[in-house]
């Protein structure tokens, strides 16, 4: 096919219509000579170079973006539970000026704390899908409300203080970085931080 239409291009060549056309000629002959690529040949795919590119493009950005969207997702969890913490522990306020003292059991107080009833050395707490809430923290003389991040002290801890602070507990260096940056990154003992 490509010698007749190089007898014809070449019949015509005088004729022909501008550079234009010249130009498209030229093209075409240079398509029919290829072996690689004969006028006919349509490509249906794409080349594994060209796959390896979009699969490379889609790593890099999984591995920017994903360690991100954790981070958000967790703090997301961590605002609710300081809010469910703040609560426990106006309602032990409440109870403390009713009885004289803070209490323990996270079922006496004067609020309905969502989840499943479990305990914590002998104390009554309520437990959520991602938290486990108490009314005091052993850890924390002063304490009026925790909430542990589940699994169970292997993350870290909302805790609230009789005095209003919030600081959040972390139990291994990896969620040091997540509890600092949860407030001021002010250090409240070795292992915690104010959050407000």
């Amino acid at each position: 096919m490509g010698k007749i239409y190089q007898k014809m291009y070449l019949k015509n060549k005088n004729r022909s219509e501008g550079i234009l056309s010249g130009f498209m000629n030229g093209v075409i002959l240079r398509s029919c000579y290829s072996e690689s690529h004969p006028l006919s040949f349509k490509r249906a795919g794409f080349t594994l170079i060209e796959l390896l590119v979009v699969v490379l493009i889609i790593g890099i950005l999984a591995a920017i973006a994903l360690p991100q969207y954790e981070k958000t997702v967790e703090r997301a969890r961590a605002a609710e539970a300081m809010q469910m913490v703040s609560s426990i522990a106006k309602a032990n306020e409440v109870y403390k000026l009713t009885n004289g003292s803070y209490t323990k059991d996270i079922s006496l107080l004067d609020i309905q704390v969502p989840g499943t009833d479990t305990t914590y050395n002998g104390w009554p707490r309520k437990e959520t899908k991602w938290f486990q809430y108490g009314s005091i923290a052993d850890r924390y003389a002063d304490s009026v409300a925790i909430g542990n991040r589940l699994p169970f002290l292997g993350r870290y801890a909302i805790v609230a203080l009789s005095d209003g602070t919030l600081l959040c507990h972390y139990y291994n260096t990896k969620n040091k970085e997540f509890c600092r940056s949860l407030g001021s990154g002010k250090a409240y003992s070795s292992n915690s931080y104010i959050i407000n």
